[in-house]
């Protein structure tokens, strides 16, 4: 029974997901949600009291979606690393966050619909920075990692250079999705992997 129930509150959250992308944020009511998923009213407020508790649990589900992707490549990336391709390991763990098809492209468009909206609501908001200190830490364990693999020069700042990555984490995924001058998911990879070899050079005098 608790599978079920799991499933269903799952089903829903792909609902809220699918009406967002088509109507944004405000047409993801208790009823268009319930349209929706073919259910009425009173099934989606068994599993959700209220649409807060819907639209938060929809927003960490796009986390969680995030999350499998990450913990999939995990063997693949160490793979990597133990042939000696630290950097490609770091670029396959970044691009799980990036847009690069049609299911991250769908989540990102999803996510950035919540961020906007976390603008004046302060749950979405507090979700949304627990998140953005996910990636954080995402890019600073790049950065140590390779830096503990003398990948990073010497004369870079650790917390600069996270940041960097972060803001160009960031900067993509707008890019993709706000189609200016996109890149394609390979270009978007090349950007990243260049990024990532670069830290190795000292900074330019």
């Amino acid at each position: 029974m608790r599978l079920d129930h799991d499933e269903r509150r799952t089903e829903l959250a792909e609902a809220v997901w699918r009406v967002i992308r088509r109507e944004g944020v405000r047409g993801a009511s208790v009823r268009g949600v319930a349209r929706e998923a073919g259910l009425s009213m009173g099934s989606v407020r068994y599993f959700f009291g209220t649409q807060d508790e819907l639209l938060r649990f929809a927003m960490r589900a796009v986390i969680a979606r995030a999350e499998v992707r990450i913990q999939a490549g995990s063997a693949d990336r160490d793979k990597l690393v133990a042939q000696g391709d630290a950097g490609a390991a770091a670029a396959q763990l970044l691009e799980q966050i990036l847009p690069l098809d049609d299911e991250r492209v769908a989540d990102a468009q999803v996510w950035l619909a919540f961020t906007v909206q976390g603008t004046v609501d302060e749950g979405m908001a507090k979700i949304r920075r627990e998140a953005d200190e996910g990636v954080r830490q995402l890019c600073e364990k790049c950065v140590t990692d390779l830096a503990e693999l003398g990948l990073v020069a010497i004369d870079r700042d650790r917390g600069v250079e996270i940041e960097r990555l972060w803001s160009l984490l960031d900067g993509l995924t707008l890019h993709i999705l706000l189609d200016l001058a996109p890149p394609s998911a390979s270009r978007a990879g090349q950007i990243l992997r260049t990024h990532l070899a670069d830290l190795q050079h000292p900074i330019p005098s």
